[in-house]
C-alpha cells in the first residue's frame, strides 16, 4: 500500500486558497477532534449552563469502556458533553438503583445507560427522564420498551445483538470436525439468556451438541471452564457481562489445552480468544449519543426513536491466538477479514485488513490512543475506508 503526501490528499486545501473564517473553523474542528480522545470528566469540563447528562454503565470491562467513549466522544462532537456525571456501577444492583435515584434526584435531563441491568435500574428510577441504552441486546426481552419499532416510553437506544449462529459458523470454520461446544453466561442477564437461546437454537440446526454451564461470578467462572474444558473442542462466548470482565480467567485454562474460543466482543478478542463476530461497541456509543443528543435538541422523543442496530458481516482473528493453535484463516473467510495483533516488545497495537492480493499495516502506539479495543474500533473503520 502506498502513503498519499499530504498535499496529494484528495479534497486538501492549500494555506493561501483557505479563506481565514474557514480556516480558524478547521483550526477549531482539528483541536476539538485532538481532545475528543481525552478522558476529561473533572469539574473545569462542566459548564454551569450545560445541562446534567448522567452516564451509567454496569461494570468495568473493555466492551462497555468502548461504549462509553463513544457516548462522550459523541456528545462532545455535538456540543453537548459539558456536564457528564459518569458512574459506574461495578456490577452490584443496589448500586445501580442508588446511581438511578442520583440522577432522579439531580434532575438529570437525559440518562445514558450502558448494559441491558443499567437501563432496567434507570427505568425503574424514572419514568419522565429521557434513557438512551447502549450495549442492550434486547430491550424487548428487558421489558423497558413496547416495540422496537416504537418504543412508546421514556427508553430507546442501540442494540448489541450480535450474529449469534455466524459465531458459531466461525468457530465450526475453525474447527470443523468439532462435535461438542461449550458456552458459559450469567442466567440472570436476560441480554444473555437472548444470546444463548439463539446459540442453541443454531447448533441444534447445524447438529452440534451445545454444552452449557451458568456462573455468576469470577469463582463460579473458574470452576466452570475447568470442567467444562474436559468435554468440549472449544467454546463459543456471545456477550455476557461475567464472562467478559473474567475473559482472562477463561483464557487461563483454554490456553493452555489449545482450545478455540470465539467471543462477541473486542475486548475478549484481546485479551486472547482466537477469533470474533462482534459489533463495534465504540460506535455504539456513537449511535447512542446521536440519539440522546436529538432528543435534548427536541428533534425527536425517546417514545417515537426506533432501537438502533449494526450490521456484522466480517470476523476478526487474533493473529497470536491462531498461531499459537497451528490455523490459518479459511480461504473463503479471507475477504474483508481483520486481524488482530499486539506487539508486546513494541508494545503496539497493528490491525491488519486483507483485502484481495495486498493487506494494509497500520502502527499506532497502545499507550499514546488508549485502550486496545478502542484502538481497534478506531482502526478498523478507519482501514474499511483504505
Amino acid at each position: 500500500m502506498q502513503s498519499v503526501p499530504d498535499s496529494q490528499n484528495a479534497g486538501s486545501i492549500s494555506h493561501a486558497q483557505c479563506p481565514s473564517g474557514l480556516r480558524r473553523r478547521l483550526i477549531a474542528a482539528a483541536v476539538a477532534v485532538t481532545f475528543s480522545g481525552l478522558a476529561v470528566f473533572g469539574p473545569a469540563f462542566a459548564a454551569a449552563e450545560a445541562p446534567l447528562i448522567g452516564v451509567v454503565q454496569l461494570v468495568d470491562h473493555e466492551a462497555l469502556n468502548d461504549s462509553v467513549r463513544g457516548i462522550t466522544d459523541g456528545l462532545k462532537a455535538r456540543g453537548l458533553a459539558g456536564s457528564l456525571d459518569l458512574q459506574n456501577a461495578h456490577g452490584d444492583q443496589s448500586t445501580l438503583k442508588t446511581i438511578g435515584d442520583r440522577f432522579a434526584h439531580k434532575d438529570a435531563k437525559l440518562i445514558f445507560a450502558v448494559a441491558t441491568p443499567a437501563v432496567q435500574a434507570m427505568a425503574r428510577a424514572t419514568k419522565t427522564i429521557p434513557i438512551v441504552g447502549a450495549a442492550v441486546t434486547s430491550y424487548t426481552a428487558a421489558k423497558v420498551i413496547a416495540s422496537n419499532e416504537h418504543p412508546g416510553g421514556n427508553v430507546t437506544g442501540v442494540s448489541n445483538i450480535g450474529p449469534v449462529a455466524a459465531q458459531l459458523d466461525l468457530f465450526m470454520k475453525l474447527v470443523p470436525n468439532a462435535k461438542r461446544v461449550g458456552t458459559i453466561y450469567n442466567a440472570g442477564e436476560i441480554n444473555s439468556v437472548v444470546q444463548i437461546e439463539l446459540l442453541r437454537a443454531a447448533a441444534e440446526q447445524r447438529g452440534i451438541e451445545l454444552e452449557e454451564a451458568t456462573v455468576t461470578n469470577l469463582t463460579d467462572l473458574q470452576s466452570a471452564v475447568v470442567s467444562m474444558s474436559k468435554k468440549v473442542d472449544g467454546f463459543v462466548f456471545p456477550t455476557d457481562n461475567v464472562v467478559v470482565a473474567g475473559m482472562a480467567v477463561v483464557l487461563r485454562t483454554t490456553v493452555p489445552a489449545h482450545q478455540v474460543t470465539v467471543s462477541g466482543d473486542m475486548g475478549s478478542l484481546a485479551a486472547g480468544c482466537t477469533a470474533a463476530m462482534t459489533v463495534d461497541y465504540y460506535k455504539l456509543g456513537l449511535q447512542a449519543a446521536q440519539l440522546g443528543a436529538d432528543i435534548l435538541e427536541g428533534r425527536t422523543t425517546a417514545a417515537e426513536t426506533p432501537i438502533g442496530v449494526q450490521d456484522v458481516k466480517n470476523p476478526t482473528f487474533n493473529v497470536t491466538a491462531m498461531k499459537r493453535l497451528g490455523l490459518e484463516i479459511p480461504e473463503d473467510l479471507k475477504a474483508g477479514a481483520l486481524l488482530w495483533q499486539k506487539n508486546e516488545r513494541r508494545s503496539r497495537v497493528l490491525i491488519t485488513m486483507p483485502q484481495r492480493e495486498s493487506c494494509g499495516f497500520f502502527y499506532f502506539s497502545a499507550a499514546a490512543l488508549g485502550p486496545s479495543a478502542a484502538v481497534s474500533a478506531l482502526l478498523i473503520r478507519a482501514l474499511r475506508e483504505v
